[in-house]
């Protein structure tokens, strides 16, 4: 199976209506040299919805914010950070 078929065959119809499991899918593949002819084709594919074409656009342009959520998710939580922030909010709770 081709990652064209993956993605529109398997991932689209499992995350239709749940964007975080849409992003996780594309999390997968995001290194991935993907082609202008490839992205064209998923983004013309009347399988997906508006919001997975769109968002699969942007997850493969450089910089764009919705690629860098993405890249973002499963991260490591730094949890100096994490008790900085819980003390700056229990503070005005």
């Amino acid at each position: 199976m081709s990652w064209l078929d993956y993605i529109v065959n398997i991932a689209a119809p499992h995350s239709k209506y749940d964007a975080l499991h849409w992003f996780r899918y594309l999390r997968k593949d995001i290194n991935r040299n993907i082609s202008e002819e490839q992205l064209n084709f998923l983004y013309n594919d009347k399988r997906l919805t508006a919001f997975q074409r769109v968002s699969l656009k942007a997850a493969f342009t450089e910089n764009s914010p919705t690629r860098k959520y993405i890249l973002g998710l499963n991260s490591k939580v730094i949890p100096n950070k994490l008790q900085l922030l819980r003390e700056k909010y229990d503070n005005k709770l």
